[in-house]
């Protein structure tokens, strides 16, 4: 393995960005994967992280990038990059910015014209590496030939900033002081824990770190994580579904943010997928389904191929809201219960599947302006424990969650589904006090498979703190809901809409 080290390669504006390159002896030429972020590219693993169990430990491992000793010898060299204003890069950070973006396009551009390279590039990496992909795909570099998107989002306000309206404070401060901290290059640039709450509202800032999904043309591998719930689920199944590539397979699996991705079963598939596009090797990825979906029982799981998602074949049935309980028949009178409140369906007969986005349709009044919705969706057993879900770093975690501040109900009727209501986050009105109004309330999508005697159980909370990172807590922007009432029944009857998958 022949490793360039610190390789400057120019950009549009004539700042350079800082590369290292691990490619195979000899002349080559060989196809390209290219990886860029802010965790500093020199960084070796377990100087900063402690290894999860599935990644190997050799020298040339960083942070959520592909492994050179794996893909080196298979043919690929790779290319990592110092994002602009940390590690080696100068300049001014301006993180998930279009100028981020641009380099990326003025890497691969670089990448595919070097001795060394077939012309042939693709973007690869978990989280930060996989938004990247997604953005310099949206710009359409023409050498880049194709995009492995591991748990990575596409919709930077619904999905990194604020779900559902509500500020992401616990992962932005601790991803900041942990991740970004360390490898700046200097006090040029935004700093998000101060420029986030300065933007409630899905505007200009926003929208410049959002993915134009219908230019993404390259062919995709997108991969998410039921246990991702707040960062890496939403967005990689959305990007698949609406990305225009002709060829795309989407993976939805299980396990901790990391070791999914260096698992064996993983990178043979990444390898497939690259041989096919960047080695021109069609049949590579003959037998693979466009979807393959680890569906949950309990934490085993069981793969299904598919050819969408949803699933074809999903039945979407209502389980109504009462008084403690959830039912698929409607409450036969009105009631009203205090928020927070608890509503779980009587044990289950008969194995029950429930796979794909979940949305509740909630009915609430409130003696205050505004508040802010958190639902969280349980798996009960037949003893009456949770079955948690495995979190992105193993710990437990719900199976589903849901947010929306009251004041960010509007939806889109265009952009909605049924299971999937779409709040344009451009505007805050305030409740009336007192009057009952509807809330349609986004849960990311899930699989919860019952067993008899189990039960599924909605939990509507005042807030997340408990989650540590994954709390919407902060001080000046957090409504705790304190004065509110959820109805039942009649006119206001709520109900959470489900993915029922026929036995």
């Amino acid at each position: 393995m022949q490793i360039d080290r610190d390789v400057a390669v120019p950009t549009r504006d004539g700042s350079p960005v800082v590369v290292d390159v691990f490619r195979p002896d000899g002349d080559g030429p060989v196809p390209v994967i290219a990886s860029v972020g802010p965790y500093g590219k020199d960084v070796h693993w377990p100087d900063r992280y402690p290894l999860y169990d599935l990644v190997a430990n050799n020298e040339h491992m960083v942070w959520e990038m592909p492994d050179p000793e794996w893909w080196v010898p298979r043919g690929y060299a790779l290319v990592r990059v110092d994002t602009r204003g940390t590690g080696q890069s100068p300049g001014r950070l301006d993180l998930y910015g279009p100028r981020d973006a641009e380099d990326f396009h003025d890497v691969v551009e670089w990448a595919a014209a070097q001795p060394w390279s077939t012309g042939k590039v693709a973007s690869s990496g978990i989280s930060w590496l996989a938004m990247m992909g997604w953005r310099v795909a949206a710009l359409q570099p023409p050498h880049l030939a194709a995009v492995v998107a591991w748990e990575g989002s596409t919709d930077f306000y619904r999905e990194c900033a604020y779900q559902g309206g509500l500020y992401s404070n616990g992962f932005v401060e601790f991803w900041w002081n942990r991740q970004i901290e360390p490898q700046r290059t200097g006090p040029d640039g935004d700093d998000w824990r101060e420029v986030l709450p300065q933007h409630p509202l899905l505007d200009a800032f926003h929208e410049a770190r959002s993915t134009d999904l219908d230019r993404v043309t390259v062919p995709l591998l997108s991969a998410a994580n039921w246990g991702a719930l707040h960062l890496h689920l939403r967005g990689n199944i959305e990007g698949w579904r609406r990305a225009a590539s002709t060829d795309k397979w989407l993976v939805v699996h299980t396990g901790t943010h990391i070791d999914p991705y260096y698992a064996d079963w993983a990178q043979e598939l990444q390898l497939r997928f690259l041989d096919r596009h960047l080695k021109d090797q069609p049949d590579r990825m003959d037998g693979v389904a466009p979807v393959q979906v680890a569906v949950r029982h309990g934490r085993d799981v069981v793969w299904r191929d598919a050819t969408d998602f949803p699933l074809p074949g999903t039945t979407w049935r209502e389980l109504y809201l009462g008084e403690g309980t959830l039912d698929w028949s409607p409450p036969t009178s009105s009631a009203d219960v205090a928020y927070p409140a608890t509503f779980e369906t009587a044990p289950a007969t008969e194995p029950l599947e429930l796979t794909g986005p979940v949305a509740l349709r909630l009915w609430l009044s409130a003696d205050q302006d505004d508040l802010d919705v958190f639902a969280r969706v349980q798996h009960v057993d037949a003893d009456g424990a949770v079955i948690p879900g495995i979190g992105p770093q193993g710990g437990p975690v719900p199976m589903a969650m849901g947010w929306l501040k009251a004041s960010h109900r509007a939806v889109d009727p265009e952009r909605s589904e049924p299971a999937r209501p779409w709040h344009p986050h451009d505007r805050a009105v305030p409740l009336v006090h007192g009057e009952p109004t509807l809330l349609e309330v986004e849960i990311w999508p899930t699989s919860i498979t019952l067993a008899p005697g189990e039960r599924l159980r909605l939990e509507l909370v005042t807030g997340d703190s408990d989650l540590g990172m994954m709390a919407h807590d902060h001080p000046a922007l957090h409504r705790p809901a304190v004065d509110a009432t959820v109805h039942l029944g009649g006119e206001h009857a709520s109900h959470l809409l489900v993915p029922v998958i026929p036995g």
